[in-house]
């Protein structure tokens, strides 16, 4: 009779170990008990949170934070594009849904600090919403060596040079 060995689903995860196997659904819903995984990742997603809470704040109120910036694309906030890429509603997690929504993010992948990880949460993480102050300072940074841009504007919404 062959030998059963006992891993825990983060044991699975790491996808070099000769025990690795694509975890279950039911394994990644199973309480953890707080496992080394969790407790590195906490105060990142929690951080991920209030930036995501922050965004919401700053996209309902086009008026004051006019510019969206989307990798090297500026949008004026209201573009459909921007529209496209924000969720229809921000409700931050509580309870047992704040649970599952950490447990599947701490033990999906392990590169909590980067901006992959924020992607993974929500790909809408990634947009810097700004006032056309902040548009400025940013546009600053993205000027070439030669003088010219580099950054685009973009064109469905045609924003105004901050």
């Amino acid at each position: 009779m062959p030998e059963v060995v006992e891993t825990h689903v983060t044991d699975q995860l790491a996808r070099w170990s000769a025990q690795y196997r694509e975890p279950t659904e039911q394994e990644l819903e199973a309480p953890c008990g707080g496992c080394e995984f969790c407790q590195e990742a906490q105060s990142y997603f929690d951080w991920l949170l209030d930036i995501a809470d922050g965004l919401w704040c700053r996209f309902e109120n086009p008026a004051q934070f006019s510019y969206t910036v989307n990798g090297h694309w500026l949008h004026r906030t209201t573009c459909a594009c921007i529209r496209r890429a924000m969720p229809t509603e921000n409700a931050r997690p509580i309870g047992e849904t704040y649970d599952l929504a950490f447990r599947r993010w701490a033990h999906e992948h392990h590169d909590y600090r980067s901006k992959a990880g924020a992607a993974r949460y929500n790909r809408h993480l990634l947009l810097e919403i700004m006032t056309p102050a902040e548009a400025r300072e940013w546009k600053t940074g993205y000027i070439g060596s030669r003088g010219g841009r580099e950054y685009r504007l973009c064109k469905v919404c045609r924003p105004d040079e901050p």
